[in-house]
């Protein structure tokens, strides 16, 4: 074959692959676009926050809102019940006493609580090293109801010395002395919401405390064992009275012993007269001799 016809079939060779490759190209349809994957959106979850100690906390000692604050923690430290910020208000543990010590941080649970009315309050209210002795009492030995849970009192014995014999035309033998001063009252027959409103100034008191308090059997006093042994020996002699202290009174908080002094009725009132001390001779009969006999004389 000659040359040119070699290279003219190329030719037409080349230009047919070229517009075959072009015709492709220009009819074939256009790539589907990129569609992006959405991504998922990301729900906050809330924080969890639990109510803590503000401070280092004592046992016995009553809650109130200072006390406490909300503490964001990652998740419960057991499986133990906290007051946890969406289900709980900061006022749930205001009012109630604690059992145990608590550092400032530590997070709060329902069973360090002990509330008024509930079994273990007294004694989570008492002092260390103190005893709650009850005693018998009466509308009278508690001034007509003005004694409440919370006051301090000094206690009074009032006694009678001695039955008069029928042909003692004297006084009776009357007598009173102030066992103990400055003592706690715990609670006034079963009632301690008093002492729970004194001790906690948001906690007012409410009518029915009014209504229950109008009957009076038995007083409950925050007294050491040896002042507890004291008053336990004295009501089998006498009936204790409550002399209401007031609150501007100084001291130290603790009760401590009463005077060792005993008021008798002669020093209390001048009512009754006062026997005729004066001692008279004695005259002795023998026979028909008569001795005169003088009194002792009184030693200077």
């Amino acid at each position: 074959m000659k040359t040119p016809s070699v290279l003219l079939l190329a030719g037409a060779l080349v230009l047919a692959g070229g517009a075959a490759l072009l015709a492709r190209v220009l009819l074939a349809p256009p790539a589907p676009a990129a569609v992006a994957a959405a991504k998922p959106a990301t729900v906050e979850k809330a924080a969890l926050a639990v109510l803590v100690a503000a401070n280092d906390l004592r046992p016995g000692q009553l809650i109130d809102r200072g006390m406490l604050r909300w503490q964001e923690v990652q998740a419960l430290p057991s499986a133990e019940r906290y007051f946890q910020r969406d289900q709980s208000d900061l006022d749930l543990g205001a009012g109630a006493v604690l059992r145990h010590p608590l550092k400032a941080g530590q997070a709060l649970t329902e069973s360090m609580l002990v509330r008024a009315g509930e079994p273990g309050f007294l004694a989570a209210v008492l002092r260390p090293g103190m005893r709650a002795l009850s005693l018998p009492t009466s509308a009278v030995a508690v001034s007509q109801g003005l004694v409440s849970a919370g006051d301090r009192v000094d206690v009074i014995l009032a006694l009678k010395a001695g039955k008069n014999d029928d042909r003692d035309l004297g006084p009776p033998k009357l007598a009173a002395q102030t066992l103990l001063r400055d003592v706690r009252v715990l609670a006034i027959n079963r009632s301690t919401r008093e002492l729970t409103a004194r001790l906690n100034a948001e906690a007012p008191a409410t009518p029915a405390n009014d209504k229950e308090n109008r009957y009076f059997e038995t007083v409950t006093l925050e007294v050491t064992p040896a002042q507890a042994e004291r008053l336990a020996l004295s009501k089998e002699v006498g009936s204790l009275q409550l002399a209401l202290r007031g609150n501007r009174e100084p001291g130290d908080g603790l009760p401590r012993s009463g005077s060792r002094d005993v008021t008798r009725l002669a020093q209390a009132t001048d009512v009754f007269e006062k026997p005729d001390t004066r001692k008279f001779p004695t005259l002795l009969y023998r026979g028909d001799e008569t001795e005169r006999v003088e009194p002792p004389k009184a030693q200077p």
